[in-house]
C-alpha cells in the first residue's frame, strides 16, 4: 500500500507470540506479514504513514504508524442492466431492474440512469462513509491476517481445525495504546487463538514473565530489558543480525583468528543464526587438534551447516584453527559450560567424520564407482552406473565439438566422468550428503589421479544454484554439461516438465546451469544437437515417440535460454527477435544468441537510430514472409536478375547490397569455425554486421518509396521479392526484425 501524503491516525502494534518458528521460515514469514498486512489495510481503506515488521523465533510483530481512525469514504458508481431491458412497454420495472435494486438494497425509484457507449443503463451511486477503525481491526483484519498468513508448513493444536506455522500462545494488539476490542465476541477463542491483550513475554529462559506495554517504543525498551532483541536489522547497525556479526567478529579477534568463510558465506550464516535466537551471545569453543587432519570442508560443513557455528582459521589465510564460535540464545553465568556443550556435540560429529574418512581411504575410487551398479537413479531410467555410462559418451561428444582433436583433454574428460559419482557410495557422503563431489575430489587427490581430473570430480557439480561459483577448468565444465543434459533428457522424456512453481527434479536449475557454463566458457555448442544426442540412448525408456520428446525438450531449453537473457534486463521483444532468427533456431547456441542480443541492444540504446531501422527491416521481413520468399536458414537468398532492375530505386538497392554483402561475409566467415568465443569475437563481429546492415537502410527506404514491389508483371514482382530476400539474408543471422516492437513511449 502506498502511504497517503498526510495521514492522521494512531499507532498499531500487533504481536503473534508462538512456539519457535524454524529459522529457515523466518525471512519468508516476515515478508508475508508485511505484504498481507499492507494489502489488508488497502482493501479496508485505512490510510497509514508507515508499516514495518520485525520478529524473533517466538514472535511475529507488525507496527503501523499513523493508522487512520476512520475508513476512507467510498463513492462508487455501479452500472446495472440496459434501460431497454429494465422496464416493460408500460414502464413497469422488469426482473432485471428489480434484481439490480435488491442487490444494492434500494428501491427501483432511487436508481439513476447513465449514457454509455452501449446505450443508456441503470446506475446506482453507492456511498460508504466508512467505519471507525476499531470496528474493523479486530477479527476482520488482524484475525483474518493470522488465519491466512502463508507459511511453508502449518500445524494444528488443541481441538481446533485452524492452523498456523506454530501453536500461538499470546496475541498483543494495541491501537493508540489501548487493547483492541473484538467486534465478533468469542471468534478467536473458537479458533483456538488466545484473546487480544496488552501483554507480551520476555526471553523463554532468562525473563519468561509477562509484562504490559503501552506502545512500540515501550515494547522495544521492555523487551530488551527482558533479554529479547525483536529487530532483525534496522539498517543502521541495530538488530540481531548486526549483533551476531559484531559478536562473532570480536570473538574471532579475541581468539587471534579470522572467520573461515568468505564474506558471502559469513553473511548467510549470520542471518540463519540471527533467526535462531532472541538474545545472541557468542561463545568461543574448542575441539581436539587431531581433527584438523580431516579435510577442511568436512570440518567447516560440520560446524556451519550442521551446528550453525562459525569455523575459524589462523590469520593471514592460514589453516583452520581448533577453535570455533557458537552463538547461544542464553546468557549463562558460566559461558564456559555452554561452550563445552557445543564442543561435545561437535566432537561427536567429527569423530563420525574421522571414522568414515579413514574407512573410505581404504576403498579405491574404482570400487566405489562399481557400487553405483546397485544404486537406483530412477526406476524407469536405471541405475546411477548406467547414467554415468550415458553421460561419459555424451561428454566425449561435447569435448569433440568444442575442442576437436584434443585427445589429451578427451582422456581427462572420460576419466573425470567415470569417477564423477563414485563418492556417492562412500561412507562420508552418506553421513554428509552436502560433500558429494568434494569428497570424490579429495579421494582422487589421495589416489594420485591427475589434478585436473580430481578437481573436475567436484567442479562438474558447479554451479549448484544461482550465484554459485562456476567451474575453473574445461574438464569439469564439460562433464557437468553432459551430466545435466542427460538428466534433462531423461526427466523431460519421462514427462516431468516443470510447471508453475512445481519442479521436483530441479530441471530449471539444471538447464540454467548448462546455459551459464556455456556462456562462462564461451563454448560454441548446439543445445538442440546436444539434446538429441542425450536423448538417443533413452528413447526406449520413454512412452512418447522421439518427435514428441524432442519437441518437449527443445521447447523447455528454449524457454530457459530466453529466461536467462531476460534476467539480464533485456527487452522481451529483442530476445524474441534474436531467438526466432534462423527459422526459429536462434536459441540453439546460447553464446551466439547472447552476442547477437548484445549487438542489437547496443543499437537499440539509441531510439532515434534504432526505431526507424527496426521499422524498415520489419517491413522487409513481413513482405518476404507473406510472399513466401523467406531467406533460407543457411543465410542464402533467392537470386535476382540485374537485367530486370528497371527503376533507379531498385538498382540503387542492388548496388548497396553488393557493396556490403562481401564485408559482412568477411566479418562472419572466421566465426563459422570458432568453437570457443573466449575473447568476445562474436560480439564484435555482430556489432560490425549491424553497422553494415544499418548503412543499407537509406537504400531500402528509397526502394519502398519509389518501387512497387508487387508489380503486375510476375517476373518483375518475383525479382523485386528476391532483391528484398537478399536484404533479409543479411540481417537474418542476427535477428528476426518482424518480432521487434516499438519502444513504449514514456508516460511521464
Amino acid at each position: 500500500m502506498t502511504p497517503f501524503e498526510a495521514p492522521v491516525g494512531k499507532e498499531l502494534l500487533f504481536e503473534i507470540g508462538c512456539e519457535e518458528i524454524p529459522s529457515i521460515y523466518m525471512p519468508g514469514m516476515l515478508a508475508a506479514l508485511r505484504e498481507c498486512a499492507g494489502a489488508a489495510f488497502e482493501e479496508a481503506r485505512l490510510e497509514f504513514s508507515g508499516l514495518s515488521v520485525c520478529g524473533t523465533p517466538r514472535r511475529l510483530v507488525l507496527h503501523v504508524a499513523d493508522l487512520a481512525e476512520q475508513q476512507a469514504p467510498l463513492s462508487e458508481e455501479l452500472l446495472g442492466p440496459p434501460v431497454s431491458a429494465a422496464f416493460d412497454k408500460d414502464g413497469n420495472p422488469t426482473r432485471a431492474a428489480l434484481g439490480f435494486a435488491k442487490t444494492n438494497g434500494v428501491d427501483v425509484s432511487t436508481l439513476g440512469r447513465k449514457d454509455t457507449p452501449k446505450g443508456e443503463r441503470l446506475m446506482f451511486m453507492r456511498e460508504d462513509e466508512g467505519l471507525p477503525v476499531t470496528d474493523v481491526l479486530g477479527f476482520a483484519i488482524l484475525g483474518d491476517l493470522i488465519i491466512h498468513l502463508p507459511s511453508p508448513k502449518s500445524m494444528r493444536w488443541g481441538s481446533s481445525t485452524n492452523t498456523f506455522v506454530r501453536p500461538i500462545h499470546w496475541l498483543l494488539a494495541l491501537y493508540g495504546g489501548k487493547t483492541i476490542q473484538r467486534s465478533e465476541e468469542g471468534i478467536l477463542e473458537m479458533l483456538n487463538f488466545p484473546p487480544f491483550g496488552n501483554t507480551t513475554r520476555g526471553h523463554r529462559f532468562m525473563a519468561p514473565e509477562q509484562f504490559e506495554v503501552k506502545d512500540f517504543a515501550d515494547y522495544l525498551t521492555k523487551l530488551r530489558a527482558h533479554k529479547v532483541e525483536p529487530i532483525v536489522d534496522d539498517g543502521a547497525g541495530g538488530g540481531r543480525i548486526p549483533l551476531v556479526r559484531r559478536g562473532v567478529e570480536e570473538a574471532a579477534e579475541a581468539a587471534g583468528a579470522a572467520l573461515a568463510a568468505n564474506v558471502e558465506g559469513v553473511e548467510r550464516l549470520v542471518e540463519k543464526v540471527a533467526h535462531l535466537v532472541e538474545w545472541p551471545v557468542p561463545v568461543t569453543c574448542r575441539f581436539e587438534e587431531r581433527f584438523l587432519d580431516l579435510p577442511e570442508e568436512v570440518i567447516i560443513t560440520t560446524l556451519e551447516a550442521h551446528q550453525r557455528c562459525f569455523a575459524l582459521r589462523k590469520k593471514g589465510g592460514g589453516p583452520l584453527a581448533a577453535e570455533f564460535i557458537g552463538v547461544s540464545n542464553t546468557e549463562a553465568k558460566d559461558m564456559a559450560v555452554v561452550g563445552e556443550g557445543y564442543a561435545r556435540v561437535v566432537r561427536a560429529r567429527l569423530e563420525d567424520a574421522e571414522f568414515y574418512w579413514r574407512q573410505d581411504l581404504e576403498t579405491p575410487l574404482d570400487d566405489m564407482a562399481e557400487k553405483l551398479k546397485g544404486v537406483v537413479y530412477h526406476p524407469r531410467i536405471g541405475t546411477s552406473w548406467e547414467k554415468v555410462e550415458r553421460f561419459r559418451e555424451l561428454a566425449a561428444w561435447i569435448a569433440g565439438e568444442i575442442f576437436p582433436g584434443d585427445e589429451a583433454l578427451l582422456s581427462r574428460v572420460d576419466e573425470a566422468a567415470r569417477l564423477s559419482k563414485a563418492d556417492l557410495t562412500s561412507g562420508m557422503v552418506y553421513e554428509f550428503p552436502e560433500l558429494q563431489g568434494r569428497m570424490g575430489s579429495r579421494y582422487a587427490e589421495r589416489a594420485g589421479i591427475d589434478p585436473e581430473v580430481a578437481r573436475a570430480v567436484f567442479e562438474h557439480y558447479l554451479p549448484r544454484g544461482e550465484g554459485d561459483d562456476l567451474p575453473l577448468g574445461d574438464v569439469g565444465a564439460i562433464v557437468g554439461l553432459a551430466d545435466r543434459m542427460d538428466t534433462l533428457a531423461g526427466m523431460i522424456g519421462l514427462g516431468y516438465v516443470p510447471s508453475g512453481s512445481e519442479d521436483p527434479y530441479a530441471l530449471r536449475r539444471a538447464a540454467n546451469a548448462v546455459i551459464r557454463v556455456l556462456q562462462w566458457g564461451g563454448y560454441r555448442l548446439s543445445l538442440a544437437g546436444c539434446a538429441e544426442r542425450a536423448m538417443e540412448p533413452l528413447l526406449e525408456k520413454f512412452k512418447d515417440d522421439k518427435e514428441t520428446v524432442s519437441g518437449r525438450l527443445a521447447g523447455f531449453l528454449m524457454s530457459r535460454v530466453a529466461a536467462g537473457l531476460l534476467r539480464g534486463g533485456a527487452r522481451a521483444d529483442l530476445v524474441e527477435a534474436v531467438l526466432s532468427s534462423g527459422g526459429g533456431a536462434g536459441w540453439h547456441d546460447p553464446v551466439d544468441a547472447a552476442a547477437r542480443l548484445g549487438a542489437i541492444e547496443t543499437m537499440a540504446a539509441s531510439a532515434e537510430t534504432f526505431e526507424p531501422l527496426a521499422t524498415t527491416f520489419k517491413r522487409v521481413s513481413n513482405i518476404i514472409r507473406q510472399a513466401g520468399e523467406e531467406a533460407p536458414p543457411g543465410g542464402g537468398a533467392p537470386e535476382f536478375s540485374g537485367d530486370l532492375l528497371t527503376d533507379e530505386g531498385e538498382r540503387a538497392l542492388a548496388e548497396a547490397i553488393e557493396g556490403c554483402a562481401g564485408e559482412i561475409g568477411e566479418l562472419m566467415f572466421p566465426l563459422r569455425e570458432l568453437r570457443r568465443d573466449g575473447e568476445g569475437s562474436l560480439g564484435r563481429a555482430y556489432a560490425g554486421v549491424m553497422e553494415k546492415v544499418t548503412a543499407l537502410r537509406p537504400a531500402v527506404d528509397r526502394f519502398f518509396d519509389e518501387v512497387l514491389v508487387m508489380a503486375e508483371d510476375e517476373k518483375m514482382q518475383r525479382n523485386r521479392l528476391a532483391l528484398l530476400g537478399r536484404v533479409g539474408a543479411l540481417f537474418a543471422p542476427v535477428a528476426d526484425f518482424s518480432k521487434i516492437q516499438g519502444r513504449p513511449k514514456d508516460s511521464s
